[in-house]
C-alpha cells in the first residue's frame, strides 16, 4: 500500500500556522504561478486531496501547470457516492484486544478494501492517492492497536522509546482532529439524562456508503494488498 511506502506513500509536511490576513497569505493567493508549484509537491497533492474528500461527492477538476506539463489535481473524486440511512451499533468485536482476539483482527481486516485505498485517479494519469477514510482507519488501527501493546507486559530491556511509532502516532492524533473538524457531521445526538451525556448509538442518521466507496477503490486500486498487516514496508511522516 502507498501508505506504508517509504518513497511513494504519504508524507505530510509541516506547515506554519499563519493568520488570513497575514502577508504571507496574500503573496500566495496572488501568486497562481506559486500556488500551482505547491500543489504539484507529491506530499501536499496526497494531503489536501485526501482531506478535501471528505466533505463532499461531487466538485470539477482543476488543472495547473508547474512550467513543463500540465498535472491534475482533483480535491475530491468527481463521482457520486449514494448515502445510506443508518444507525451506529456499538460493536466491541473492533474494541477487543488484537493480540488476544483474532477475531478483532480479522473484522479490522476485512473492513479494508483491496488495494488498500490507494488508486490512480483520473484513471489515465500518474499519481497515485490514497483515500482520506482508508487513510483516517489506518491511523485508528494503528492507534488500537499500540494501546493494546502498551497495556502487555514487557521485558525488562525493552526500549519504549521507538521514535518512530511516536511520530505515527503523534501524527494520527493531529490527522484524525483535523479530518474529523474538516468532515463536521452535525447529526444531532439526544442526550440521556441517566447517562449525563450521549453514547452516538442507535441515533438516526444519513452516512455516505462506505461499501460502495470501498467497491470503487477495488476496481480502480493500484496493488492487491489486503488489510493493514500485509504491508511492503515501513513509511514515515517526516518530523511530526
Amino acid at each position: 500500500m502507498y501508505l506504508f511506502r517509504p518513497r511513494s506513500g504519504y508524507l505530510p509536511v509541516p506547515v506554519r500556522q499563519e493568520s488570513p490576513g497575514s502577508s504571507s497569505s496574500k503573496s500566495v493567493a496572488s501568486t497562481t504561478s506559486r500556488v500551482c508549484r505547491l500543489l504539484v509537491l507529491p506530499a501536499v497533492a496526497v494531503v489536501s486531496c485526501a482531506l478535501g474528500f471528505s466533505v463532499g461527492t461531487r466538485t470539477s477538476v482543476p488543472a495547473c501547470s508547474n512550467g513543463d506539463s500540465a498535472f491534475l489535481q482533483p480535491t475530491k473524486l468527481d463521482i457520486a457516492i449514494p448515502t445510506i440511512n443508518t444507525a451506529f451499533k456499538y460493536n466491541r468485536t473492533f474494541s477487543e484486544d488484537p493480540w488476544n482476539n483474532s477475531i478483532t483482527e480479522e473484522a479490522w481486516e476485512s473492513i479494508v478494501p483491496v488495494g488498500q485505498g490507494s488508486v490512480r485517479y483520473p484513471a489515465a494519469m500518474p499519481q497515485v492517492y490514497t483515500l482520506s477514510v482508508v487513510h483516517q482507519l489506518h491511523c485508528l488501527w494503528s492507534i488500537h492497536r499500540n494501546y493494546y501493546t502498551s497495556l502487555r507486559p514487557q521485558p525488562a530491556d525493552h526500549d519504549d522509546s521507538d521514535e518512530s511509532m511516536a511520530r505515527h502516532m503523534r501524527h494520527c492524533f493531529d490527522y484524525l482532529r483535523q479530518s474529523l473538524m474538516c468532515a463536521a457531521d452535525a447529526t444531532l445526538e439526544p442526550v440521556d439524562p441517566a447517562l449525563g451525556g450521549v453514547t452516538g448509538w442507535h441515533n438516526p442518521r444519513v452516512c455516505r456508503d462506505y461499501n460502495a466507496l470501498a467497491a470503487w477503490a477495488a476496481a480502480h486500486r493500484v496493488s492487491n494488498l489486503r488489510g493493514f498487516l500485509q504491508t511492503p514496508g515501513e513509511h514515515s511522516h517526516g518530523k511530526q
